[in-house]
């Protein structure tokens, strides 16, 4: 009786395992602390300011993404882009003490982490054809 029970328990285990659908998707190799939280995605990149900010923009005219507005400071950036759809885009970017960058997006007034991850992985591309190594 304890054989058959054993035997019934992993078997359920394992279809269980099994029938799990796999949402495994390319993260950004470069990017670590990823969260998406109320809407907004945030991430961590191992490299400069004036890196990111290069990227960002290269990566948005890639996307045909329409820059309304854009702020740079010393260790802030911010930008403002809509598609054709009139959807917003929000980044924010932000130099950390370690010479890290921080970036944060909300697309639309809810937030779409899926669209947010790829951007990130262009991101992430954009970054390495400028000579970033993580």
């Amino acid at each position: 009786m304890k054989k058959t029970l054993s035997l019934i328990v992993m078997m359920s285990c394992t279809l269980l395992f099994c029938s799990c659908k796999s949402t495994a998707q390319k993260q950004p190799a470069g990017a670590s602390q990823e969260r998406y939280f109320l809407g907004t995605y945030s991430a961590v990149f191992p490299c400069s300011l004036r890196m990111m900010d290069k990227a960002v923009r290269e990566t948005c005219a890639k996307s045909r993404l329409i820059e309304v507005n854009r702020s740079n400071s010393i260790t802030t950036c911010s930008y403002l882009y809509k598609d054709v759809n009139n959807i917003p885009l929000r980044i924010n970017l932000e130099e950390c003490k370690d010479g890290t960058v921080k970036i944060k997006m909300k697309i639309g007034s809810m937030g779409d982490k899926e669209s947010c991850q790829l951007i990130l992985i262009e991101l992430d591309n954009n970054l390495r054809t400028q000579g970033a190594q993580f």
